[in-house]
């Protein structure tokens, strides 16, 4: 709960800020942060890229030696209880404001849409590289979990 209010207090920050502007609303700044409704094509993509991604994220763990995923605090079993699936899903809500929403809307707008989303997906691996601390060999997971499921996730928000 923790990791989603750091992630998205910045994003609640800007908009309130934004819209006191007196040239914009509440929904525009919404809009600005990221915060808006998807398109019938881009749920339609999302469900395609769906199994992929998947199937990419389970030859990552795949590529993780079993002993390193037997490891306290790293199982992968672990996660199959509710609350901690609960707890995975609220933080990866609150990632996603901060890193698709607020600062991939403001890097796109500025840097444009290739670049900008590059730049986004690269900063969402940042604080991800703190699993190299648990267990180097757990490197496969972060360019699947974090560069490209960004990038796709970032181009179905453009759509």
């Amino acid at each position: 709960m923790t990791e989603f209010l750091v992630f998205c207090v910045p994003t609640l920050i800007y908009v309130v800020v934004q819209s006191r502007r007196e040239d914009r609303s509440v929904g525009s700044a919404l809009r600005l942060a990221g915060v808006s409704r998807g398109t019938p094509a881009a749920y339609g993509w999302a469900l395609m890229l769906l199994v992929p991604l998947l199937a990419a994220g389970w030859l990552s763990l795949a590529l993780v030696p079993v002993e390193v995923l037997e490891r306290p605090g790293v199982s992968v079993a672990a996660m199959t209880s509710v609350g901690a699936a609960g707890a995975v899903v609220i933080r990866a809500v609150g990632e996603e404001v901060f890193f698709r929403g607020l600062l991939g809307g403001v890097l796109i707008r500025r840097l444009g849409f290739w670049w900008g989303n590059l730049l986004q997906s690269v900063l969402f691996l940042v604080p991800h590289l703190v699993l190299l601390v648990v267990d180097v060999r757990l490197w496969p997971v972060l360019p699947v979990a974090n560069v490209a499921a960004g990038v796709v996730a970032a181009g179905l928000l453009a759509i």
